[in-house]
Order: C-alpha cells, then structure tokens, then sequence
C-alpha cells in the first residue's frame, strides 16, 4: 500500500505544474515567455486560483515521495530534502509572490538537494539513473546561477523558468518509475534458494 507514495510521484509533480504552464499561453495580458509562473497567482483571474492549487498538490506529491524514500529506502538526506522542497512549494501555493514565505525564505533551493542526496544515496552506482539524477542537480544548480547572478535573460526568464521547471519535476517521473520498475521486479524475481530445490 505504501508503495502509492511513490507511483503518485510518476505523475503528480510533472502533471500539475504542466496544467499552469499549458493554460498561462491563454491567459490575455500574460506572457509566458518573460514572466515567472507565480505571477499568474498575482493577476485577477481563475487560473490565478489553479496555479496556487498546482503548487499545492505538487508540493504535497513531494513530501510524500520523500516519506516514501524513508519508509521504503530508509533514506535520511533524500527524504529530508524532498519533504523541505515538498513544504515549500506547498507555501508557493499558499501564499503569492512578493511574501517572503512564498518558497518558506527560499527554501525552494532544497530543489537541487533531492536529486543530488538521490544519487549518492538510493540510485545504484554507476547506473543511468545515477548519472541522470546527478545531472538534473547540475542542470538545476545552473539555473538558479542564472537567476541568481542576473544572467537569465530579463525577455526570456519565463522561458527559462519553463524549460527548468520541465527537468526539475519531470525528475520526479523518472526517479519514480525506476523505483517502481525496481520493487516490480524484486517480486516477480524467483527465489534462488526454491529454483535451486526445484
């Protein structure tokens, strides 16, 4: 049964942050290219409300695949970082853009900790997985650089932020469905021990 905590993590981050993204190239006013996705939770309109309620559902998926690696992995940095990015995305739907607990005092920067502490703690050595997942904190250390160092281009920042935001939680899908694959294919795996009487 505990084993939902991580399958739900396959969809739900990716899924529920593609529903703004998707809906914001509609919105009248709103430019998906040069604007950051939490402005759309700033203008007076009904997706204002789906976008807070994406980061929400998102934020909870995450913690919830933390306390999986937890229970299931016995995972202590993995799990810990990804419940601290988990709350503050949820804050990220809580409270708008302009609080300084929209992303909990930036700790959204927990984002690049989940995959890297992912690697080096429950990704196999030396498989793609490992690489990949160290790759995505590479990728997201980079843009936050960019954010961070004024190097992201002020025309293209919402472009930017898309790009990373699809790497960032299409993680999340990955991560999720190597782990289920794992779990499926340790109980369909004969016992050596019973094969070997047989």
């Amino acid at each position: 049964m505990k084993n939902i905590l991580v399958k739900q993590a396959g969809a739900i981050p990716l899924g529920a942050m593609l529903v703004p993204i998707l809906l914001a190239f509609f919105l009248p006013g709103y430019s998906s290219i040069s604007q950051h996705i939490s402005e759309v939770a700033l203008l007076d309109h009904p997706i204002a409300l789906i976008q807070r309620a994406a980061a929400l559902i998102t934020g909870v998926s995450i913690a919830l695949f933390g306390a999986w690696l937890f229970l299931a992995k016995g995972s202590k940095f993995t799990a810990v970082t990804a419940v601290v990015f988990g709350a503050s995305m949820i804050s990220n739907g809580v409270f708008v853009m302009g609080s300084p607990l929209h992303g909990l005092y930036g700790l959204g920067f927990f984002m690049v900790l989940v995959p890297a502490f992912f690697a080096t703690e429950v990704a196999p050595v030396g498989s793609p997985l490992r690489n990949f997942s160290m790759l995505v904190a590479l990728v997201i250390m980079l843009y936050l650089w960019l954010m961070l160092s004024g190097f992201d281009p002020h025309g293209l920042r919402g472009l930017t932020q898309r790009v990373a935001t699809l790497i960032i939680f299409g993680w999340y899908a990955v991560a999720s469905y190597s782990l289920v694959r794992g779990i499926n294919s340790s109980t369909t795996r004969p016992d050596k021990h019973a094969v070997a009487a047989g």
